[in-house]
């Protein structure tokens, strides 16, 4: 890929002096494309959409539209089928700028962070500077569950829970010796929507002495009826979807 070099960029900047880089490149003699930034971040509403638009800056303007190619690179993490990039961006006549934009939704984020490269493709003659990225996540939507849990023997203070996200991070938790007293106790468990989660409950004493329900707007996400096999622990997966 052919891209200029730092010490032509660097005495091009010093040649004339510009005080931006618009005014640089509208005075450069080299016919160069670049992004107008080399980074961008954005979010995605669960089961929404979302537009950057990714400026696009050329070192000459023309008496007609141009058109310069582009590419997502291999490298790029985002989740297949959760963006859409034209594969042209156009700067108008008389114009040094130009508007990419790219289309991004909620198909398969996830928690983590996707990250979207994209660079201009190879052309004659022309001098292309480095690629952008896009890094963006789904937005955390937050929904009230409903946990209702029940002591079935003499030692709820044994009793202990998490709640794990699908990266394995906790997001609520009740340590041991919580419900100490207790027969039965009702929690309010605020967490994002639109995800999968685990639920897990503990005993300390390993004698499965709890029971429990998870709800989201009264239906039932995760359910469990003591005695669970006299164990230490125990885990179901649920969504909040």
């Amino acid at each position: 890929m052919k891209k200029i070099s730092f010490i032509i960029m660097a005495l091009s900047f010093i040649a004339f002096n510009s005080c931006s880089e618009e005014d640089t490149l509208s005075d450069n003699i080299f016919n160069y494309v670049t992004f107008g930034a080399s980074s961008y971040a954005t979010g995605v509403d669960v089961n929404g959409t979302a537009t950057v638009e990714v400026e696009v800056l050329t070192s000459q303007s023309s008496g007609s539209a141009r058109t310069f190619s582009v590419s997502v690179d291999p490298t790029s993490t985002a989740a297949a089928g959760s963006y859409t990039v034209p594969s042209t961006v156009t700067v108008p006549a008389g114009s040094q700028v130009g508007i990419l934009p790219v289309e991004l939704s909620d198909v398969d984020l996830g928690i983590g962070i996707n990250s979207l490269i994209i660079n201009f493709m190879d052309e004659e003659g022309l001098f292309v500077g480095d690629g952008t990225t896009i890094d963006y996540t789904q937005n955390c939507e937050e929904v009230n569950l409903t946990l209702d849990l029940v002591f079935h023997d003499a030692w709820p203070q044994e009793a202990s829970w998490e709640i794990q996200d699908s990266l394995g991070g906790v997001v609520a938790s009740a340590a041991v010796g919580t419900y100490a007293g207790m027969t039965s106790a009702t929690e309010t468990v605020t967490i994002c929507g639109g995800r999968d989660f685990t639920f897990i409950l503990n005993d300390d004493f390993s004698d499965g002495g709890h029971s429990y329900t998870l709800t989201l707007n009264g239906v039932v996400k995760a359910e469990v009826t003591a005695p669970y096999s006299y164990t230490d622990s125990i885990s179901v997966e649920f969504d909040t979807k």
